[in-house]
């Protein structure tokens, strides 16, 4: 019988790419915690909500795809001439995959409602995971999710390009809501694409930090999600004079006027984010809010046996890679 991969094992697929699994058991990765993405929209004592769907993100992402994009056919115009260029069908090619579709991508996100959450309850040592097309929420053990980092290469002209992904995986319940102890199905994930394998491990680390050692080891701002008593414009200028005062002018000048406002349109992402996560989506129902509730310190769930030695051993791994 086949046993399922576990932390620290790794798989290469063809030379190509590899896949670092970092859980289970979820033991110190060795990385920075990082909140890239805005992944976390709450934090609290009790629990924390993770999510792989920012849409202020994803716009950023796309409305700097397409503004390349623009840029790079205005010069391929200039250069073949607009005739050539429009009147052949591979331009206009190039037109809807790199135009039109983001900006339906955009527009998608502008209107379309953030799914809710996976939350993480450091107190009970469980996560709730929202069901796929209505189904109800089930919970997983924190020592069964399985999380992964994979990393592959891109060739071009520019060169060796590195990217990755990072995928925290759910199994399966059974009809009464019960985990399945049997197999390696994994029914439900989060999926962050685009993050090479050392910053997809500084994301893991941040989730694992906050269930086994607690938020206050942790830096994360979800101000944003907040209501805003400032308007969009009246925001973006107060960020601008704090980026003034910390970058000097001429590094405010780039970061926020030419990528922040032009390349990634931040205030369309203010907008969305106003618009769909102030506040974030809530999970729903009597049973996941009394599951939400905080508990006496004496009745907090403790970490396995197991658990406890692979994180000792683990440490003691790090702590002589540090010292060499």
């Amino acid at each position: 019988m086949r046993t399922p991969p576990k932390a620290g094992d790794k798989k290469s697929m063809l030379g190509l790419a590899n896949e670092h699994f970092l859980a289970p058991l979820p033991v110190p990765t060795g990385r920075k915690p990082n909140n890239t993405m805005g992944m976390v929209w709450r934090i609290n004592d009790t629990y924390m909500d993770v999510s792989d769907c920012t849409p202020g993100v994803i716009v950023a992402t796309v409305h700097l795809t397409l503004v390349c994009s623009l840029l790079g056919m205005l010069w391929m115009g200039y250069g073949l001439g607009a005739e050539l260029f429009f009147g052949h069908w591979l331009g206009w090619m190039l037109i809807v995959v790199f135009v039109v579709l983001p900006v339906l991508v955009i527009l998608t996100a502008v209107f379309t409602e953030p799914r809710e959450p996976v939350r993480f309850n450091r107190q009970r040592r469980e996560v709730c995971v929202p069901g796929r097309k209505g189904e109800q929420y089930w919970y997983v053990p924190w020592e069964m999710v399985k999380a992964s980092a994979e990393g592959f290469n891109t060739v071009s002209q520019a060169g060796v390009n590195m990217n990755g992904s990072l995928m925290i995986g759910f199994p399966n319940p059974d009809f009464n809501g019960e985990v399945k102890l049997g197999g390696n199905g994994f029914s439900s994930n989060v999926y962050f694409p685009n993050v090479v394998p050392t910053v997809g491990a500084g994301m893991w680390e941040l989730i694992r930090t906050y269930m086994e050692e607690g938020p206050e080891h942790l830096k994360v701002e979800t101000e944003h999600f907040t209501a805003q008593k400032e308007g969009i414009i009246e925001r973006y200028i107060k960020d601008v004079k704090a980026s003034i005062a910390k970058r000097g002018r001429f590094k405010a000048f780039l970061w926020d006027g030419i990528f922040g406002l032009i390349m990634c349109n931040i205030l369309l992402v203010d907008y969305i984010n106003r618009r769909h996560l102030s506040p974030p989506p809530d999970l729903k129902g009597d049973r996941v809010k009394q599951w939400s509730k905080p508990l006496p310190k004496e009745q907090w769930a403790k970490r396995s046996a197991e658990l406890e030695q692979a994180i000792r051993e683990r440490e003691a791994e790090l702590a002589r890679q540090t010292a060499a």
